[in-house]
């Protein structure tokens, strides 16, 4: 930033043109923007400058520098006539500024200047010809080569002493900007029709070389080049001693900084800024704003919208205002740019809202606007992206309605440009310009010929940035907008045409340029390979209905009929789920068949579950039974009479089961393969026994399977933990045209972009995502799946995705599938095509043997099976089935049924006597 200090006041970078009612420019706002140079723009100088030897500190004003002002003073009044002029006199005045505030005189910087002052002293004679076209466009050159002058002066004198001498290539740059000096002043002589043959020596002599640049010349010859040299700070502390000079901290930062892109920013801000300057001229200029000047205008009150006080011009010091570089963050009770409550920045004043610098009140200032609906009308937007550092340049041109959500209009037409996005640390470009000051602008761009806006970094390879477009007629006829990032072929360019004289679109918004990494059409549709799977199989659906048959079994001395009442007969896991164990719940209930008046009833002792598999021969313990619902044994059954009861049953894991950690609800993980049989045992106080038998089929929940908006799911499925593992790929429009979600990962079209200049960069046309899952070999579930890329290098663009999904065990059988999903059309494509190029694929399909399914034993008759006659209770509890009674339960239940009519009537009869006899 050319002459700008740590607040930017007075500088020629970021002053507003205040505008007022009438059109024309503010008088203070102008004169400060030029006159106040002189005290401002070389304060950074006179610190650079010091540790030089005091012999050579220069307390008064030179002949050489006098001299220039002479000649500046002369071309305020030429500029008062001819304002294509002011460009000179605002650039000749920011070099005496620098000089007159450097602490010691240079023979290059003396001579530099002393060459410029001859070229301008020419000048003036402007006055007594007609000025042609030719005569502008060398004063045009003038200006250019003027500004490149100031710059190398401002950029020189900012280094310390130790890296001035260091730096030999400073002399270098010297002899080209004297070289560029002689010929626009032989340009400008024979434009002005001047013969002079005196003086001329001052355009033809060498650029002077003093002592300190020869030593300096010498150490770096005879310590091995110079970057030997810079790169050493022991080095260059020496050299510091030898000359006797002072090493301060920054000299090893300014000796490896790149001197070119310093000189290049300072000149690209003076250009910027110059805009800004030279539209005081316009309108009445140079000397004439000086008049203007009076003390109610010095004295107005303005607010501050850096720190919200009032404050006055003549006591606004370079430290008046303090603030925040970043507004107040009220979740975490901080600033985020130093986390302490007391300011962290002091500078000027400023009354109007800039982006100069970043200041607390201009993010919410900003947001007001950026974050409503209704603020703006976006005509045009352009967004690249650097597919290597994903940074984002975008530029952005709309319409201004209000200045913040509901609130009040701008009081004139009014345009917002953007250029990068607000950041503390990113240069960007947040500005507002209405009808009048856009009138200015036409007249300053046509004399300046500056119509870059703003230009972010200065690299051609990368950057963003907005510029007026100028009619035949010089006046503004739009604003053209670009960005390119360095991954990128071409830039966005969009041209808006712009009325400005009501700040509407004047036309249609053009594209120029289409940027971004784009594709070729491919001539042939891509073919792709046929999914490979080796996968189990798991029915969707219970492989059978619960059985309800089965009959209780008991001996003639224990008379009872158990019965099933909840249905299904079990639940597995009704509350809680244990990867060691499976708890099973059911109700049944137990009738007493002894006659109402028998006086028999039956006590139960205990309840015992067993259980087995379907196909085994034998039932086993389960680990636990508790009786629910608050019933205790023994218990007592009167005749006729039920009890209900409801138990809960343990059966644990296999080990290998264990270690596949499986929490199921509502399902029975020890019976996902196949069923159970449950045999309820009920033993009376003298060991009489009754069993009844449960049947339990494992519920089946739904598979998962591709969803609606789904365009792949590839799966696996596990018999042996009884679980499908599988990926979807599915269409993810909220994240943009063309994005694609796989699994839980999303890649939009600037991520797919990025693959692709992968490939191209490194000729891999096979790409790893670097999603998905990676097996964990320590548990028996684990499963990984990952993701590829690929690309079709002659056509420049992602085609397909390959997915691989594997499940290994050590000792069963392993699972994988390969499958293989077309890429959605993404981002630009060109109109030409070219032939499709397949991805040379390396990773493969894992060898595996094919899945063999095992025979499944859904039911079998062991619980039919007649009982031992020999033994009629012994098998109850054990391996073999229980004794069935003679008579059959229908016919029991019957006879049961007429005893308690019988029963009740008896009772009837005797109650009906009793009252006879009482009457």
């Amino acid at each position: 930033m050319f002459g700008l200090d740590a607040n930017g006041r007075g500088q020629i970078y970021g002053q507003e043109n205040k505008v007022s009612d009438s059109g024309s420019v503010d008088a203070v706002t102008v004169v400060k923007s030029a006159a106040s140079l002189v005290s401002n723009i070389g304060k950074d100088v006179s610190s650079s400058d010091a540790g030089g030897s005091s012999n050579d500190t220069v307390t008064q004003t030179t002949d050489y520098i006098q001299h220039a002002i002479t000649v500046m003073d002369s071309l305020a009044d030429l500029g008062k006539v001819m304002p294509f002029m002011a460009p000179a006199f605002v650039i000749i005045k920011a070099i005496i500024a620098v000089e007159q505030r450097a602490r010691e005189v240079d023979a290059k910087c003396t001579d530099l200047v002393q060459r410029v002052t001859f070229m301008l002293s020419h000048l003036p004679a402007l006055k007594k010809i007609n000025v042609t076209d030719s005569t502008r466009q060398v004063v045009d050159r003038i200006n250019d080569v003027l500004k490149k002058a100031a710059a190398l002066i401002q950029t020189y004198r900012k280094q310390s002493a130790v890296a001035r001498r260091l730096s030999v290539h400073n002399k270098d740059r010297f002899a080209s900007c004297a070289s560029s000096l002689s010929q626009c002043t032989n340009d400008l002589m024979v434009s002005l029709q001047i013969h002079q043959s005196t003086q001329l020596d001052i355009l033809t002599r060498p650029v002077p070389s003093d002592s300190e640049d020869e030593a300096a010349n010498k150490f770096i010859t005879s310590h091995g080049g110079i970057d030997a040299v810079k790169g050493n700070e022991t080095l260059i502390k020496q050299f510091a001693t030898e000359m006797k000079l002072t090493v301060d901290d920054n000299v090893m930062e300014q000796l490896n900084t790149n001197i070119s892109v310093v000189l290049q920013q300072n000149q690209d801000r003076l250009e910027q800024s110059l805009n800004e300057s030279v539209s005081a001229s316009v309108v009445e200029g140079i000397r004439g704003l000086a008049a203007q000047m009076n003390e109610t205008a010095k004295e107005q009150t303005f607010v501050c919208v850096q720190c919200d006080k009032e404050y006055r011009d003549s006591t606004n010091g370079e430290k008046s205002c303090s603030f925040h570089r970043t507004d107040y963050d009220s979740w975490n009770k901080t600033y985020r740019c130093c986390s302490t409550q007391n300011p962290c920045q002091a500078g000027h004043h400023r009354s109007e809202h800039h982006c100069d610098y970043p200041y607390g009140n201009f993010f919410p200032f900003a947001r007001n606007i950026t974050n409503y609906t209704d603020t703006t009308e976006k005509w045009t937007e352009i967004e690249d992206i650097n597919l290597e550092t994903s940074k984002k340049l975008t530029a952005s041109v709309a319409r201004l309605f209000r200045w913040k959500s509901r609130g009040a209009q701008p009081e004139l037409p009014t345009i917002l440009i953007r250029v990068g996005e607000l950041s503390i640390s990113e240069p960007y470009l947040f500005k507002t310009f209405n009808t009048k000051d856009l009138e200015v602008l036409s007249k300053v761009v046509d004399i300046t010929h500056q119509p870059v806006i703003f230009r972010i970094w200065h690299s051609e390879q990368e950057f963003a940035m907005a510029e007026w477009v100028l009619s035949s007629a010089g006046i503004i006829s739009g604003v053209k907008i670009t960005a390119k990032a360095a991954t990128s072929d071409k830039p966005y360019i969009r041209f808006c045409p712009i009325d400005i004289t009501s700040c509407k679109l004047s036309g249609d918004v053009r594209s120029l340029s289409e940027g971004g990494l784009r594709s070729y059409k491919p001539e042939t549709p891509y073919i792709l390979p046929e999914v490979q799977r080796v996968t189990g199989s798991m029915h969707e659906k219970a492989p059978r209905e619960v059985r309800k048959d089965f009959k209780t079994r008991t001996t003639p001395d224990l008379p009872v009929v158990m019965k099933l009442v909840s249905d299904p007969p079990l639940v597995a896991n009704p509350q809680f789920a244990n990867p060691q164990s499976d708890y099973f719940t059911g109700t049944i209930s137990v009738f007493n068949k002894h006659k109402a008046n028998s006086m028999e009833p039956i006590s139960i002792a205990s309840v015992n579950v067993f259980y087995r598999f379907i196909g085994e021969k034998k039932y086993q313990p389960v680990k636990s039974v508790e009786i629910l619902d608050g019933v205790t044994l023994p218990y007592s059954i009167d005749p006729r009479q039920t009890l209900t009861l409801k138990f809960g049953a343990v059966v644990l894991r296999s080990e290998e089961d264990v270690k596949m950690d499986a929490r199921w609800w509502n399902r029975a993980f020890v019976a996902r393969q196949r069923p159970l049989r449950f045999k309820v045992v009920i033993t009376d106080i003298d060991e009489e026994e009754c069993s009844l038998v449960l049947d339990y089929v494992c519920p089946t929940f739904e598979l998962e399977k591709a969803d609606k908006d789904d365009i792949a799911y590839f799966y696996i499925d596990d018999p042996l933990t009884w679980k499908r593992y599988g990926v979807h790929i599915a269409n993810s429009s909220r994240n943009g045209p063309g994005a694609v979600q796989i699994g839980s990962d999303s890649l939009n079209a600037d991520a797919m972009k990025t693959i692709v200049y992968k490939a191209l960069k490194t000729g891999e046309s096979e790409i790893p995502l670097n999603i998905g899952k990676e097996n964990d070999e320590g548990k028996s579930t684990a499963w990984s799946w990952k993701a590829w890329a690929l690309v079709d290098l002659s056509c420049r663009r992602l085609y397909a995705f390959k997915i691989l999904i594997h499940k290994t065990h050590s000792t069963a059988q392993s699972y994988a599938c390969m499958g293989y999903v077309n890429c959605p059309d993404y981002g630009g494509f060109y109109e030409e095509s070219r032939p499709i190029c397949y991805a040379t694929e390396t990773a493969t399909f894992p060898k595996l043997p094919p899945h063999v399914s095992s025979p499944i034993i859904l039911d079998d008759d062991f619980d039919a099976l007649v009982p031992d006659e020999a033994s009629p209770l012994s098998k109850i509890s054990g391996v073999g089935p229980p004794s069935q009674s003679a008579i059959s339960d229908e016919v029991q239940q019957r006879l049961a049924s007429i005893d308690n009519n019988l029963s009740r009537l008896a009772i009837a009869m005797e109650q009906l006597v009793e009252i006879m006899k009482t009457r």
